[in-house]
Order: C-alpha cells, then sequence, then structure tokens
C-alpha cells in the first residue's frame, strides 16, 4: 500500500502525465454547458452553481434589454473559458516540468503509479480509462535502466553464484564462426556493434556437447552486466541476464508459461522475500532488452519446452535472446549464429596456458615451459591432431595437470584415453568429497555411471530423469542410502543438479550438470552391462538405428565407441562393436584410421627428441616408425636427423627405418649414402641395406655401393651385394663386379652375388659359364643357388640342361629339390628331361618329390606314363605331396578319380 505522504505526489503525477499528453482529450470529454462552469481540480468534476442577483427593474426595460443581457453572458462565458485555458497554459508546463524533474532525478517513483489511468465519471462523461503503456510515459528506457541498474548489484552476485555459472567462470577465447564466418575470438567489441545496432538481438550458440556454448553465453551475460564506461561492455545501457536451463511449466495458454518462468528467475535472483507482481514491468524490461533471457540446453529439453521458447511468433516477449543447442536451429526469429568449433592439437598448448593463467596456475608450469608443453603433446594422440578437440576436454586435461603438479600424482601423466581422464576427473571430485565429509565412498564409479545411464537410458541423450527412478535402480542400497547418494553427488560433487518447479529442495528430478560427462560415464555403465555379450550388443545397435534421425545422439555414440577402444579389451567387447558404432555415427572408419595412424607417428617423433628420451627410447621409437613402413614417409627428414646422433645404435635404427619408408627422395639418398663412412660397420651395413630397399639404381648410388663392395667388414660387403641384387642395375660394371665376387673366400658373399647375377637377367656365355662352375663347389647352400639363378635367367641350352639333370643325383635334399623346379621352369620336356623327373617321383625324400611333381604339371607333357605317375601319387603317405599330385592332374586336364 502507498504511503499517505506519496498520495498527493501520485495525483500530482497523474495529472502530470495527462497534462503532458492528453489535454485535447480532456477538453473534448468534458464540454462547457450554459449556467455550468469548470473547477480544475484533481477529478476534473463539474458544479453547477446559481446565476449570481440581478438589480430589480420593470418588464419593459428588461425586454427592451434582452439582447444586451444575452450578449452580455456570451461576454461572461468567453471571458471565463479564456480563464480556463489561461490555466491550463500555466498548469501543463508546470506539471511537465515536474513529470520530467522525476523522470531525471527520480525515475523509479514512476514505477508507483498503478498499470492505468482514469478519468473519473461526470454528470456528463463516463469514465475513462487510459493504459500508461499507451501513455509511453511509465516504462520510459530511463526509468527501465534506473530498475535494472538497482538491482545490478544482488542480480550479478546471484547470476554469478549459480552452479552452471560458476563452473564456467574460467573463460578463454577461441576461433567461432560468427554467421558462417570464422573469427579467431569472441569478444564484447565483436558483439557490441550488433547489439548497439539492432533493436532485436536474438543469438543462437550451437554445436557439440561440451564444445563452449555454454560457457559462451555465460560470459556474454557477463558483459552485459558491464557498464558503458567500463571495459567489455556489450552494450550502451545495462542488461540482467535471467538463465532457463530447464523445463518449464507448459500449462498455459500463449506466453504465460514463459513469463511465469521468467518471473520466477527474476524473484530468486532479486530477494526471495519481495514479491514481484508487475508482469507489465518485467514484459517491459524483456522488451526493450533490459532483461537478456538464455535458454540453456534447448535441444535438450521437451518439445513442449521448446515449442514455448521458439522466438519466431510475434508475441514472444524478448528481444534480448541468447539459446544454446547441439543443433542449428532453423527459427526465422534469430538474428546472430555462433558455431563453437573444435580446435587442434596446435591450439591446445595455447588454450590450457591461457587457461591455466585464468586459473592462476599458470607459475606451476612458467619455470619448465619446455615440460608445459610436451605435456600438452601427450593428450594430442588422445583426440588427435585434427580440429577434435573440445573447451571441456581440454579443461579436463589442464586441471588433471594442475592437479598431478600439485598433489605430486605421477600416474595422472600416463593418462592416454578419454574415459580414463573422465575417471581420473571423477576421483578428483571424490578425494575432495571424502575430505569434506570425512567420510569414504568406494563405489564412486559404480555409482556415477549407473546414474548418468538413467539419464540417458531412454533416448540416449542427457535429459532429467526422475529422483525417484534413480532411487530404486541401486540395487543394493536402502532408499536413505540411494537418498544419501544423491545428496552427495549433488551437494558435495556438485554433478548433479535438481530440476522441475518450486523450491530447489521440493523439485522431483534431476539431471548431470555436464552433458559429455554423464555421456561418458553412461558409457562406461553400457561397456561393463554388455561386456562380451554379442546379443546384447545387436540389441542396442537394433536401437540406435531407430534414433539415427536425432543429432543429440552423436556425442553419446562418440561416447561408446570411445569406451569400446579403451576398456573393451577389459570386458572382451565383440570387435565388430566400436566400427558399427563408428559407421552409425556418421565417421569415416578408414580414413580415421589413417589419421590415427598419422598421429601415432608423430608422437613417435616427438619421443624421438624429448630431454629425457633415453637410447633405448629412442631405439624403439625408431623400430615402431620403421614398423608402420610408408604411411611413415612424412617424418624421414626427422629420422634423417637422427643419423647424426652420437650413439650408433640410434644412427643404425635411423638408417634401418629409412630403408622402410618407400621415401627415396634425393635428401634420403644423399643422407644415407654418407653414413657408407661411418665408423661403425653396423651403420654402414644399415644404410646400404636401406638404399637396396629403397630401389633407387641411380649410376651414382651403384657406384658407391659397389665401393662398398671392398669393405674390410665381411656383413657390410654381404649387404652390399644383397642392394646390388635389388636394385636389378645389369649394367657391364655390376657384372663383372658380380663375377668377381663369385671368388670371395666368404661363402655368403660368393652365395648373394650368384643370386644377384640370377635376378639381373644377363644370360651371357660368361655368366652362364660361371654360374655352372659352382655346380661343382663343396658346399650345398651355393649348389642350389647356383642352379635357381640359372633357373631364374631362362638359359634352356643343352649344356644348361646336362647340368642341371646331373644334381638330380646331388646328395642334398635341397640342392635336388632346386635343381627339378628349375627344370621345370625352362620349359624343356624332352624324353630324358621327361624320364629323369618320373624317376624323382620314387625319391625317398617327399620334398624332391613334390618338385617333381609340379615341375611335371608346369611342362603340360599329358603322356599316358606321367599321368599314371601321377595317380599313384594321389595315395602318397604325404599330404602335401597327394595335394600337388592332385594339382598337376588338373593342370594336365585330369581328374585324379578317374585315374585311379
Amino acid at each position: 500500500m502507498v504511503k499517505p505522504s506519496k498520495q498527493t505526489l501520485l495525483a500530482v503525477l497523474k495529472i502530470a502525465l495527462l497534462s503532458t499528453s492528453l489535454p485535447l482529450i480532456v477538453t473534448s470529454l468534458s464540454p462547457l454547458h450554459p449556467s455550468t462552469k469548470q473547477i480544475n481540480s484533481l477529478v476534473f468534476a463539474q458544479e453547477n452553481v446559481e446565476p449570481s442577483p440581478q438589480p430589480t427593474a420593470s418588464l419593459e426595460p428588461k425586454k427592451t434589454s434582452q439582447p444586451t443581457e444575452q450578449k452580455t453572458q456570451e461576454n461572461s462565458e468567453n471571458s471565463d473559458d479564456e480563464k480556463d485555458w489561461k490555466g491550463w497554459l500555466i498548469l501543463i508546463p508546470m506539471l511537465a516540468g515536474l513529470y520530467l524533474g522525476i523522470l531525471w532525478f527520480r525515475p523509479l517513483w514512476l514505477l508507483l503509479l498503478p498499470a492505468e489511468l482514469k478519468i473519473p465519471k461526470t454528470p456528463k462523461t463516463p469514465e475513462v480509462k487510459i493504459p500508461v503503456d499507451i501513455l509511453g510515459l511509465k516504462y520510459r528506457p530511463r526509468v527501465l535502466d534506473a530498475w535494472v541498474e538497482k538491482h545490478l548489484e544482488t542480480f550479478q552476485q546471484k547470476f554469478l553464484e549459480n552452479e552452471t555459472v560458476d563452473e564456467r567462470k574460467d573463460y578463454v577465447s577461441l576461433p567461432v564462426e560468427l554467421n558462417s564466418q570464422e573469427i579467431d575470438e569472441l569478444t564484447a567489441e565483436t558483439l557490441s556493434e550488433l547489439f548497439n545496432r539492432e533493436k532485436r538481438v536474438r543469438l543462437l550458440i550451437w554445436g557439440e556437447g561440451g564444445s563452449g556454448k555454454t560457457t559462451i553465453a555465460c560470459q556474454i551475460a557477463k558483459w552485459a552486466m558491464k557498464k558503458q564506461h567500463q571495459s567489455k561492455a556489450l552494450a550502451k545501457h545495462l542488461m540482467l541476464p535471467v538463465l532457463i536451463e530447464k523445463e518449464i511449466d507448459n500449462t498455459g495458454d500463449g506466453i504465460k508459461p514463459i513469463m511465469e518462468a521468467i518471473m520466477a528467475e527474476i524473484q530468486e535472483l532479486i530477494d526471495n522475500e519481495q514479491m514481484i507482481v508487475d508482469e507489465l514491468l518485467v514484459k517491459q524490461l524483456l522488451r526493450q532488452r533490459r532483461i537478456l533471457l538464455i535458454v540453456d540446453g534447448y535441444s535438450e529439453l521437451s518439445q513442449e519446452t521448446q515449442d514455448k521458447f521458439n522466438p519466431e511468433p510475434k508475441e514472444f516477449p524478448a528481444n534480448a535472446l541468447i539459446i544454446t543447442s547441439r543443433r542449428e536451429e532453423d527459427f526465422r526469429g534469430i538474428d546472430i549464429k555462433i558455431e563453437t568449433l573444435k580446435f587442434d592439437g596446435g591450439t591446445l598448448a595455447y588454450f590450457i596456458e591461457q587457461y591455466l593463467k585464468e586459473r592462476n596456475k599458470w607459475h606451476l608450469f612458467e619455470e619448465d615451459q619446455e615440460e608445459f608443453l610436451q605435456e600438452c603433446a601427450q593428450f594430442v594422440p588422445t583426440v588427435g591432431e585434427e580440429k577434435n578437440i573440445t573447451v571441456w576436454l581440454a579443461k579436463l586435461y589442464a586441471e588433471k595437470m594442475i592437479n598431478s603438479k600439485e598433489n605430486n600424482f605421477t600416474s595422472e601423466r600416463f593418462l592416454n584415453n578419454i574415459p580414463d581422464l573422465i575417471l581420473n576427473y571423477l576421483e578428483k571430485l571424490n578425494r575432495q568429497g571424502e575430505r569434506k565429509t570425512k567420510s569414504e565412498y568406494p563405489t564412486i564409479k559404480q555409482d556415477a555411471q549407473l546414474i548418468a545411464w538413467k539419464c540417458l537410458e531412454e533416448n540416449y541423450k542427457p535429459s532429467d530423469v526422475k529422483r525417484k527412478e534413480v532411487i530404486e535402480a541401486f540395487p543394493s542400497l536402502e532408499i536413505d542410502e540411494a537418498e544419501d547418494c544423491l545428496n552427495y553427488f549433488e551437494k558435495d560433487l556438485r554433478l548433479l543438479k535438481r530440476t522441475g518447479y518450486g523450491p530447489i529442495k521440493d523439485r522431483k528430478n534431476i539431471r548431470f550438470a555436464l552433458d559429455p560427462l554423464a555421456e561418458y560415464l553412461a558409457a562406461l555403465y553400457l561397456v561393463q552391462e554388455n561386456k562380451d555379450d554379442e546379443e546384447k550388443w545387436r540389441e542396442f545397435l537394433t536401437k540406435v538405428k531407430k534414433k539415427l534421425g536425432e543429432a543429440e545422439i552423436k556425442g553419446f555414440l562418440l561416447a561408446v565407441r570411445d569406451c569400446c577402444l579403451a576398456k573393451g579389451s577389459e570386458v572382451r567387447v565383440p570387435r565388430f562393436v566400436a566400427d558399427e558404432i563408428g559407421k552409425l555415427a556418421g565417421l569415416d572408419l578408414e580414413a580415421l584410421q589413417k589419421k590415427l595412424e598419422i598421429q601415432r607417428i608423430k608422437r613417435f617423433v616427438r619421443n624421438l627428441f624429448a630431454p629425457g628420451a633415453t637410447t633405448k627410447d629412442r631405439v624403439d621409437d625408431l623400430k615402431k616408425i620403421e614398423d608402420s613402413g610408408s604411411a611413415a614417409q612424412f617424418v624421414a627428414l626427422d629420422i634423417i636427423k637422427c643419423l647424426k646422433d652420437d650413439d650408433q645404435k640410434v644412427r643404425k635404427s635411423a638408417a634401418k627405418a629409412l630403408g622402410k619408408l618407400d621415401n627415396s627422395t634425393e635428401p634420403v639418398i644423399q643422407a644415407l649414402l654418407g653414413k657408407f663412412q661411418d665408423t661403425d660397420s653396423d651403420v654402414r651395413l644399415s644404410a646400404v641395406e636401406a638404399l637396396g630397399n629403397l630401389g633407387n639404381a641411380s649410376e651414382l648410388l651403384v657406384k658407391a655401393i659397389l665401393a662398398l663392395l671392398q669393405d674390410e667388414n665381411l656383413a657390410v660387403r654381404f649387404y652390399a651385394v644383397e642392394a646390388l641384387k635389388k636394385l636389378s642395375n645389369a649394367s657391364e660394371l655390376v657384372v663383372k663386379t658380380l663375377l668377381t665376387l663369385l671368388q670371395d673366400k666368404n661363402l655368403e658373399v660368393r652365395r648373394s652375388a650368384v643370386e644377384a647375377l640370377g635376378n639381373l637377367g644377363n644370360s651371357s656365355e660368361s655368366v652362364v659359364q660361371a654360374i655352372l662352375a659352382l655346380f661343382q663347389d663343396e658346399y650345398p647352400g651355393l649348389r642350389r643357388s647356383a642352379v635357381e639363378a640359372l633357373g631364374n635367367l631362362g638359359n634352356a641350352s643343352e649344356p644348361v640342361v646336362q647340368a642341371i639333370l646331373a644334381l638330380f643325383q646331388d646328395q642334398d635334399t635341397r640342392v635336388r629339390s632346386s635343381a627339378v623346379e628349375a627344370l621345370g621352369n625352362l620349359g624343356n620336356t624332352s624324353e630324358p628331361v621327361m624320364q629323369a623327373l618320373l624317376a624323382l617321383l620314387q625319391d625317398k625324400h617327399p620334398d624332391v618329390r613334390r618338385s617333381a611333381v609340379e615341375a611335371l604339371g608346369n611342362l603340360g607333357n599329358a603322356s599316358e606314363s606321367v599321368v599314371q605317375a601321377l595317380s599313384n601319387l594321389v595315395q602318397d603317405s604325404e599330404p602335401f605331396v597327394r595335394y600337388f599330385a592332385t594339382k598337376a592332374l588338373e593342370n594336365l586336364g585330369k581328374n585324379s578319380e578317374d585315374e585311379k
């Protein structure tokens, strides 16, 4: 109730409002009549008055003076009317000045006015209502600004204490897409131009879960509460943010549910005891952008609530609106779109550094920034060097780094996947909670996973769930114990928040405060629940396929895939699960595998040059790079650096790795040639072996290898010959050198030289004769290599054939076998050859019989004697001989069954 001392003020204000805006209305509704005079009063009442007494006179004079009296009366009335207008002309400026003075010095007094003004009923006129919103004088911008400034401090304090806002207090600006154009960072200055230019600003922030949508919305809200003269002010006037992040009561038509929800939030932010009943004030605050409405997690709200907050209808009240969503909503009423972007490994170190500075923790890492960069680099393979890192994951890793520094938890340095990072975060919160409550909570992981699963079980996206359902889901807890569990998660760990209506303690629903956390914990629950049960996993995949149209489930699917890859081996999750989920989530698995391999190789390279890397570490990493083969050819220049290492083991491993990268560019070739002069023989032989593998047969390279044939080290000479064999350079110089090496004192060198000659394709007489001479060598291995070389050269001259036939009688089984294969390759089907081969079908050694069978099948001679002999071997005691005999008959067009 208005105090008596203000009644007069209110009346004066009413007159001021009326007098400055509708004097013509008043006069038009109050016409003057004869014998009636206007009385200026607060109620605009009219009074009837008796005519003034007149002097007595005779009747005749009266009649003769009637026109004169009428004229006199008219003059009198005109005089009174003129006086009334003069009064108005004096009163109007006075009242207008009063109104302007109050508007300037005490604008909030105008809010004491009722919602409408009335011109009281008179004998001649009805009561007239004049709505204030038509007058536009009660809710002037200056009045609303005064109201906002009055409540700013309390509003700001309680808004910043909000759990959602407090958890996102450390803001680091990153690239985003603003209206489809990528910008390096989002600042108040970036948005202020748009906020100051537009009469209506409705902003959509969309992107994946954990990508920083709510953080950006909260930061914009903080900028909105900055005064214009302060840095980072968002607009020319202050705005008070109202955060809606839960379902609203959808009973009621039109905007009523929205207004009730907004007014409830304002009530809580301003004063819990003072009731706000002026809905018209709140509407004006919304219309004139003095309230910044933030609808967080729009895509996760029910369809009914989404419909209420759809800004398209004209009656939607908020002209300063922020909506966050996991999808790009297609509202027609959206003016600005901000898409949050993931960032790559190159940006990770910058983000973490800025985040640590915001947290005042940079001093922990400032002294040893090399270690800081290395620790950042360790996280990159977990999420990939492409733009795959979300703000939430980066913050989680930064908090892990802080925790390991402050508490010396060295084991935390080896977390190499996201699920382990999530569980580590949960353990950290639990340690804090246990200290706070002075009691242990050993089942924190299992309980968190169960609660998370209940929040996602129905739709596979983070949602509200009835508190009662979660309590009933705990298998081994009484109701009171389950209540205590949820209270611990809500109040001590701050992982849960209550949703619904009314006071917090009476709200019936709960949900996770962080959607990505809920998704990963629910995914871990699913992995533990399904384990190696293929039927359960196929049932899950079937349910997912039915929901594929919902983009919001992609975050959960990716979380399940990550958990299968990281934890699946512990519970034997079937291999197909991760791949199938990846496909359903829209991943290109082949491309993803290539990217992962590249990231893995880059990690090995970083490890090579890490300050604390030992010789063993570097050798192991070089071996892993070598095993990666051609996929690692892009790191060849990094490996070349290792050829200069002081440790010969590292140089040797680097040379071997280069030989497997399939990179024969000039820098690689020259670097390896340079190692021919290395003091260590192992390095020299590794270098020449690598060059042989790369297949570069340039003249310069061949000459260098030929020179290495004079190396004092036997192994180096051997690998030099092997390299020549692989390069297949049949130049005269190479052939002559190899022929010379057939006389080398070392058996392996001679053997390698003859194999090289067999590969070069040079079947000149000198080469053939040199090889034939080796048929008499005392070493069976050399005789075998010689006959194989002749078989490769394809020289089927009579001397060659006879020499090979002679080897059919060699005492060494492998020599006889190789001789048979060589003769089969030459295609000679002469009678002596066929008879010799038939005779070998009776050889006591199965390998020789097998070689003879193959040769007969390849020569194509289907004579009766050949077919019969092969048919007999279909019954051979050795299975592999029987198999090749059957194959030989098929080659000759015969069926083994028919020949029996």
